[in-house]
């Protein structure tokens, strides 16, 4: 049974893999690596480098033909400001890499051998990605930011060579910068006064507060029954309290000889209780010993006559 249910997992992921690869030949996925099958080239990017290095099969593998700088980064402190490679790719026996820092980004073309084709202009935006439609010949940038994401479509029909762009706003680059809304701004949407948000946050005090209170009122009763139930229970039964009434009230008629023999009883324990005093006062000399050197008979001259 375990055999049978990993075979039917391991179709069901092929069939999941193989419709995800013919549904979109081209993913919106940033690429390290890039390979043209027919000519044996490959396109790596050299993160430590800042480059982008170009590789061709030899007789002993794969071997640098040339490396592209993206951009210097010896000797600044703009780290912000550097422009580092993002994704690479190759299309129509031509490489692409995008190329973005914080604020903004570019493409750049080069043939198989390194040679450059078409430099694009900086893009406003901090792009990632990028993915090309071979059918409709449009070349898709995308990219995450602070506040959203940013998406450039870019117009490929008379080929890499002569794209060229003015602007992003021109008809070559549809551009578009999505701008996620803040929860202040959609709450001033809404509530533009902000009696709302007021009256929210009032009530949600007033009942925590009551909340508060009738759980501490709860505790004080079950508090208080809990050591009136300990008291019940300390307490003699309603029979034995009357036996003791009944005896006290039997033996209420007492002579003022035996009434005044308990008052001085209790005087006398009274009295007991208290520590006797030792009034003895005992007054102890202490002698100093004599000593010379503090004696003031040598700190005087002697004048002989």
């Amino acid at each position: 049974m375990n055999k049978l249910a990993k075979q039917i997992f391991i179709a069901l992921c092929f069939v999941i893999v193989s419709g995800n690869i013919f549904a979109q030949d081209d993913p919106l996925i940033p690429q390290s690596f890039a390979v043209d099958t027919k000519s044996q080239t490959m396109a790596v990017i050299d993160e430590p480098e800042n480059m982008i290095a170009i590789l061709n099969r030899t007789a002993d593998g794969f071997k640098v033909t040339k490396s592209i700088l993206v951009d210097a980064t010896k000797g600044r402190h703009d780290v912000q400001f550097i422009y580092r490679p993002m994704s690479v790719a190759i299309y129509e026996q031509n490489i692409i890499f995008l190329a973005s820092n914080r604020d903004s980004c570019y493409i750049e073309v080069v043939d198989l051998k390194g040679n450059n084709i078409y430099t694009s202009p900086k893009f406003v935006g901090n792009a990632s990605t990028f993915s090309y439609d071979k059918q409709s010949k449009h070349l898709y940038i995308g990219g995450l930011n602070a506040t959203g994401y940013n998406v450039f479509d870019i117009d490929c029909s008379a080929g890499f060579a002569n794209i060229h762009i003015d602007n992003v706003s021109s008809d070559k680059a549809a551009y578009m910068n999505y701008q996620v809304p803040k929860k202040s701004e959609e709450i001033a949407k809404h509530d533009s006064t902000g009696l709302g948000l007021t009256m929210i946050a009032m009530s949600t005090v007033f009942f925590a507060l009551v909340v508060i209170s009738i759980v501490l009122m709860g505790f004080a009763r079950a508090l208080h029954s809990a050591q009136k139930k300990k008291a019940k229970q300390s307490i003699p039964d309603k029979q034995e309290r009357k036996e003791a009434v009944g005896e006290f009230k039997a033996g209420g008629n007492l002579s003022g000889e035996a009434l005044a023999a308990i008052s001085a009883a209790i005087h006398l324990y009274n009295d007991e209780l208290h520590d006797e005093e030792n009034t003895i006062l005992t007054i102890v000399k202490v002698e100093k010993r004599y000593s010379p050197w503090s004696s003031k008979i040598h700190n005087m001259n002697v004048y002989r006559r």
